[in-house]
């Protein structure tokens, strides 16, 4: 509380004692809400809002924390890039082409790695007892003999051979950073046994007889890399060698902040990726009534940047149905009604029916049942759209109030109101008020013309008397 003349301190030593109860937030997107924050700071600007709003701390804490984590990131990405600054040229440009030479060479690295892993596996798969192989070694190449071919098992080829020190050994492929290649053969004795001594050393000796006969020559596999992947990397490093800044003297103290920079925007694209990926999160439901918003041309088509001459009119409606509403005014649901038939309209899209209805629901006469015809169809229309954007659908157009909002728009008396609807005398005002209110939502946002006119009139018939007098609700 802040302190004002004559605030008395026992009461506020009074609220400081009672008992607290969780603040939850009610909070959710709209379509109102999203085209006047776009219209206001922005589709961006807006998303960050709403990943740091109160409503997704409680949705999802952590997703708050990557935001501001992100935000963070930026900012220090920007300043290291500031620090990267050359007098020569665009230093930013000149390390990011670096940077991304980089990143290709890692990638095809990386596809080589795994080529020459599955051609490892395929080349083990083919080996026979008796086939000698090169096996890696740190300092020197190794010889052996295939002993076992090992492809029986699930995990892939694990041979088992001996080395011409009689050494024995189950390799797999990890031992292979190339495909092993046979350079020979030597004849597996018939009743041959690894655990007997002998049969060990008899195939050593024959195994290095091989050996001294001639050298076995096995030539190293070939370093294949993509030709375009090279293609774009040659062409890359050309572009650095031709930049200004190549040839700046302090081109590597420089590439430190550059360095940095580009890894805190590594580390802030995968931040967001994760943010990204929690459905549940208050900005994703945002991005989706945006993107319902650019499909029904309420937003700009270039992603949603600017609100539309249609999303201006849409900003200035403010219910449950407001998308409905504003379809309704551009396909001309209104256009022609009276203002009592204008009422019955409305009320479908503000009347929530409560418990059982002492008269079945309809229309008061055929013009507004036409209107509200075309009405449940946009409805079912923007259902498909909330459907295809992964989005809840509102509940559908009640009329349950429809013949008695238009009775007493019409002049008839309260009590015959009450009987026809059904309704208390306080119910009857609230849904009244809330009529009214859409009306006066719907002149502002149809602008001069006869739909204005109509909205005003329906105003000036619906609140008198008991209406009139009601105070006004939150």
């Amino acid at each position: 509380m802040c302190w004002q003349p004559g605030l008395d301190p026992r009461a506020v030593a009074g609220l400081a004692s009672r008992r607290t109860y969780p603040l939850r937030s009610s909070f959710r997107p709209t379509y109102n809400m999203a085209v006047n924050m776009v219209g206001t700071v922005g589709r961006e600007r807006a998303r960050v809002l709403l990943e740091q709003s109160f409503a997704q701390y409680q949705s999802d804490r952590s997703v708050v924390g990557l935001a501001r984590s992100i935000a963070a990131s930026r900012a220090r990405a920007e300043q290291e890039w500031a620090g990267a600054s050359c007098d020569r040229g665009d230093a930013e440009e000149y390390f990011r082409l670096r940077g991304r030479i980089s990143q290709l060479e890692a990638d095809a690295a990386r596809e080589r790695r795994a080529d020459r892993r599955a051609e490892a596996i395929d080349a083990l798969q083919g080996l026979r007892a008796g086939d000698i192989v090169d096996i890696p070694g740190k300092r020197h190449r190794a010889w052996a003999v295939v002993v076992d071919p090992g492809v029986g098992g699930g995990g892939g080829p694990t041979p088992t051979v001996l080395t011409a020190d009689r050494q024995v050994k189950r390799l797999s492929p990890a031992d292979f950073p190339a495909p092993p290649t046979v350079a020979g053969r030597v004849k597996i004795p018939k009743h041959f046994d690894l655990r007997s001594a002998a049969s060990r050393r008899n195939l050593a000796a024959a195994l290095a007889s091989r050996l001294q006969h001639g050298p076995l020559e096995v030539a190293d596999a070939p370093d294949v890399a993509d030709a375009e992947a090279m293609a774009t990397i040659a062409q890359l490093r050309a572009q650095v060698r031709a930049h200004p800044v190549h040839g700046c003297p302090d081109r590597e103290a420089h590439a430190r902040y550059a360095e940095a920079a580009l890894r805190l925007e590594r580390d802030t694209e995968t931040a967001q990726h994760q943010a990204d990926r929690r459905t549940n999160t208050i900005a994703v439901r945002f991005d989706r009534i945006c993107s319902v918003l650019e499909s029904l041309g309420y937003l700009s088509p270039d992603g949603g940047a600017r609100v539309t001459e249609h999303g201006r009119m849409l900003a200035r409606i403010y219910s449950e149905l407001d998308l409905v509403t504003a379809e309704a005014v551009r396909d001309g649901v209104f256009a022609d009604l009276t203002a009592p038939q204008l009422a019955a309209v409305l009320s479908s899209l503000v009347y929530e029916a409560r418990g059982d209805r002492r008269n079945p629901a309809r229309m008061p006469d055929r013009r507004s049942e036409d209107a509200q015809i075309r009405l449940r169809g946009i409805w079912r229309q923007v259902s498909l759209s909330e459907r295809d954007h992964r989005l809840p659908s509102h509940g559908e157009p009640d009329i349950g109030f429809a013949e008695a909002i238009h009775a007493w728009a019409s002049g008839a008396e309260l009590f015959d109101v009450l009987m026809l609807s059904g309704l208390t005398a306080g119910d009857f005002v609230r849904w009244a008020r809330q009529v009214v209110d859409a009306a006066g939502q719907l002149a502002d946002a149809a602008g001069p013309g006869p739909l204005r006119t109509t909205c005003r009139e329906l105003i000036f018939h619906v609140r008198r008397g008991v209406v009139d007098a009601a105070p006004l609700e939150d």
